[in-house]
């Protein structure tokens, strides 16, 4: 038992060291899972709400819509609405009208009526109800025949969802609360880590360093089994991205690991101090003193040790494609169920790899439904699989004009509203000068178009921007904003955060390199 102690009082005090101090080393990155998990909690924490319902009926017809509410949702537009009937062309005897229930501008039933159609004129209900079958509005609106030539129907209603809306638990406001604060989070809950494993390995307060020690291990072991079952936030983090892990993955480790943190609190009497209680605390204090002061520098600047895919000497272009030899797509095998000219019931299972069906779809069957769908082989995701430019639309990806490009740079500001201003001057005074100088000056952001065109005019930039994933940009690098030298098309030459940004004849020198 005491050779155990001592071989789980290394093990277990060098791992805590070294996952405190990665995280450390990258504290932003950190504080975004940290944030991730407060949100995902919040909203599990949140009320469900009715959905409201739209109940458009005549007669034998009755057609319903469902409308989810969230809980910021209190007031929705109900408009009701009939064209005028129209002659298609002179001498036709058709006429058409639209009539048409819309929620906030977005349509929710349209019908064409045709002289010869079955829609029926006449009286029609429109109804809206909350999921617990409360009434909240009923129009009744008279739809007119082929023969009105004027405009017929033209109503809104104001539906008040306020007093239906249910109030969130506390624990959805706590967790909501604690989002602003992730990077102290994060920054303590990595320091505590490293401490305690400092403090195992010098026997400091043993009974008490090994019970932090088991609350330290007992946190990071429910948030990746939570990771894990809920399939929320889907790296842990542990070692950040040194050791990307799967929660699947990191809660394992985190069993095998209590395994050892066990054997510690029932060794903990062979545990020894190597020194004096004072001493011990005031190694612990120094220590704690320089890793906080370490994290700020890595916070305020870059990571001292980059394990980011867009670090300095990367290669976009290899990181961006499939290996020979790897999968390019999954491997699924997928059960249909299919009706025979007979009316008996098959099963049609499909080979994605082999491309073929067994047994083959004869004439005259019908699709029934999916029975079920199981991958074989993942395909291969390359590191980069998620390097967007697209326009203000979201339709187009420039990310083939960024590559052919041989020497640009890029600036990325994942959130305008919080970018560093005096760094976005001088990057638009960078700008100015490097694409008079013919090279290639892209911009990328998370924002939305319309918060970035605000931007861009109040501070006057000379240069557009694309937009990409927000979770993408934070991991391209860890400031707002942050700009990257990117050569030869694919290498990333050189990374500068907000606080460094070069001036112009630096960076002409060394891209000239």
């Amino acid at each position: 038992m005491k050779f155990l102690t001592q071989f789980s009082r290394i093990l277990v005090g060098i791992l805590f060291i070294l996952s405190g101090l990665i995280k450390l080393n990258d504290p932003t990155g950190f504080s975004y899972k940290l944030d991730e998990y407060f949100s995902v909690f919040s909203a599990d924490f949140e009320a469900t709400q009715d959905s409201l319902y739209l109940i458009v009926a005549s007669g034998q017809t009755e057609e319903v819509f469902s409308y989810p509410i969230l809980n910021s949702d209190r007031n929705f537009t109900l408009g009701i609405s009939q064209t005028p009937w129209e002659r298609k062309q002179a001498g036709d005897t058709l006429s058409a009208g639209i009539f048409t229930v819309e929620i906030n501008g977005d349509h929710k039933y349209q019908e064409e009526l045709m002289a010869d159609s079955m829609m029926p004129a006449g009286k029609w209900t429109v109804q809206a109800r909350l999921g617990n079958n409360s009434l909240m509005e009923s129009v009744q609106v008279e739809l007119q025949g082929p023969d009105t030539l004027g405009s017929v129907v033209d109503d809104t209603k104001e539906l008040d969802v306020s007093p239906y809306i249910k109030a969130d638990g506390f624990l959805a406001g706590f967790f909501n609360s604690l989002r602003p604060y992730s990077l102290s989070f994060a920054i303590f809950t990595s320091l505590l880590e490293a401490v305690i494993g400092f403090a195992i390995l010098i026997g400091w307060q043993a009974g008490f360093s090994i019970l932090i020690l088991f609350l330290v291990w007992a946190f990071f072991t429910f948030l990746t089994w939570y990771s894990w079952v809920y399939d929320k936030v889907t790296d842990c983090g542990c070692f950040g991205d040194a050791l990307p892990m799967n929660p699947y993955e990191s809660f394992i480790k985190n069993i095998v690991l209590g395994v050892f943190v066990v054997i510690l609190i029932f060794g903990r009497k062979y545990i020894k101090p190597l020194f004096s209680n004072p001493f011990g605390v005031k190694l612990l204090t120094v220590l704690s003193v320089l890793m906080v002061a370490f994290s700020l520098y890595c916070r305020n600047y870059l990571p001292v040790i980059d394990f980011l895919h867009y670090k300095e000497g990367s290669n976009l272009c290899e990181q961006m494609q499939v290996p020979e030899g790897e999968r390019v797509s999954p491997w699924k095998v997928t059960t249909y169920l299919y009706k025979d000219a007979e009316g008996n019931e098959v099963e049609v299972v499909y080979d994605s790899d082999k491309n073929t069906f067994e047994p083959n779809v004869g004439v005259g069957w019908s699709f029934i439904s999916v029975k079920s769908e199981e991958i074989k082989a993942e395909a291969y995701e390359p590191p980069i699989h998620d390097f967007k430019f697209y326009d203000s639309e979201k339709t187009n990806d420039y990310i083939e004009d960024f590559l052919s490009s041989d020497k640009k740079l890029l600036a990325v500001m994942h959130n305008l509203s919080e970018a560093n201003v005096d760094a976005v001057k001088e990057l638009n005074a960078i700008a100015a000068e490097w694409t008079k100088a013919g090279h290639a000056f892209w911009a990328l952001t998370a924002s939305s178009p319309e918060e970035a065109e605000a931007f861009r005019h109040e501070h006057q930039l000379n240069f557009e921007f694309h937009f990409g994933d927000n979770t993408n940009l934070k991991s391209i690098i860890r400031s707002n904003p942050g700009l990257l030298l990117i050569t030869d098309s694919c290498t990333v030459k050189k990374v500068w955060p907000a606080r460094r940004i070069p001036k112009y004849k630096r960076l002409e020198k060394l891209a000239s390199k």
